[in-house]
């Protein structure tokens, strides 16, 4: 007769259990894995501005960044953000400008391949976080009401780091 004992079966229980969950940081559902493109380094240059953007990987439901604008005129400005997907099931872009001690959170209102659009209406401006990616480049665009029944629209075009000046 073939016996196991107590603890050959636990061994086999666990690595059956790790056989069957997921990668580390990647739940089988992530709601960030559609965001994937989004992360790395992407560098852009405004007029004499440049500004460096960067997001982890997703890992464990939370995408990490954090943004730099350098300009000769005004000196650096820094942003650090979080994009979460929370229990509930929505995911949110929380923003920290420097300065502020006000963590502004947005939420996934619209997603696709390589594009993403976070919104608050709670707040004047920016309503809109639109992120995009068209081949190797992102264009960011922060939009709100202008005052006047329009738009206000800021957007930038980034590239990967290695392929910016």
């Amino acid at each position: 007769m073939f016996t196991l004992s107590a603890s050959r079966v636990s061994a086999l229980l666990l690595l059956g259990l790790l056989v069957a969950l997921p990668p580390s940081g990647q739940a089988a559902n992530d709601p960030l894995k559609s965001l994937t493109w989004l992360s790395g380094q992407w560098v852009g240059r405004e007029g004499p501005t440049r500004t460096e953007q960067h997001f982890m990987q997703p890992g464990d439901g939370v995408m990490l960044g954090m943004r730099r604008s350098m300009s000769p005129s005004r000196g650096a400005d820094t942003e650090f953000m979080r994009i979460v997907a929370e229990p509930d099931g929505s995911v949110i872009y929380y923003g920290q400008p420097l300065g502020s001690n006000e963590i502004i959170a947005y939420k996934l209102i619209e997603s696709g391949d390589n594009m993403a659009v976070f919104a608050n209406t709670d707040i004047a401006y920016p309503q809109r976080i639109v992120f995009n990616r068209y081949g190797g480049n992102v264009v960011a665009a922060l939009e709100g009401p202008d005052g006047n029944g329009g738009v206000r629209r800021f957007r930038w075009t980034w590239k990967r780091a290695g392929d910016a000046p």
